[in-house]
């Protein structure tokens, strides 16, 4: 699918990436993406920015919510907790063997396709954004994923799920309404050249 990908939206999924690394957070996640679009060039900033969602309005908004303020780990350690799996013990045997923060020592991992290494996952939500671009650029018949697709596919996954952490916590702290974002963008389209 990345091939289909623009410059400008292979820069936001790295732009991404960066971000969530930067951070601490274990995944890549839907604000992550957004904070790459309001960074990048392109329809999706163009769109964004009057709007008042600009890269401070967003990091204003992850610092509200904290370093690594993905909620997978917590999920996994609940999901393990609940058929026995206690991670503390697990982590204090493994330091009690290899030392203070072996679990922290990972090994290089390879590059994956757009030049990063694998530690950082997508969340689910954000697999689910990039799936919904492709269909977003096809509904348009686009033959290419940029910016704007990304971003449409962002609120195709708030209107998805509406009390996810993106829908309900980070759209309406920047003022976001999905439908007003989605009629800029396709105005955004309309009055850009092909």
């Amino acid at each position: 699918m990345f091939e289909k990908f623009t410059d400008k939206a292979r820069i936001v999924v790295l732009s991404a990436r960066s971000k969530a690394a930067e951070r601490g957070d274990d995944e890549i996640r839907p604000v992550h993406l957004l904070y790459a679009l309001t960074v990048s060039e392109g329809i999706a900033a163009r769109v964004l920015a009057p709007l008042g969602t600009d890269p401070a309005a967003v990091e204003r908004q992850l610092v509200r919510m904290g370093p690594g303020s993905g909620n997978q780990a917590e999920e996994d350690a609940e999901a393990l907790a609940a058929i026995g799996i206690d991670i503390d013990e697990i982590r204090r045997k493994v330091e009690e063997s290899f030392g203070p923060g072996a679990l922290d020592r990972v090994p290089s991992a390879r590059k994956g396709p757009l030049g990063w290494t694998g530690r950082l996952a997508f969340s689910g939500q954000s697999k689910l954004t990039l799936s919904f671009a492709l269909r977003e650029a096809r509904a348009l018949h686009h033959d290419y994923i940029g910016t704007e697709h990304v971003l449409l596919g962002l609120l195709r996954v708030a209107e998805r799920d509406p009390h996810g952490e993106f829908a309900s916590k980070m759209l309406p702290g920047l003022g976001i309404d999905p439908e007003h974002v989605r009629q800029h963008v396709l105005d955004e389209l309309r009055s850009t050249p092909a």
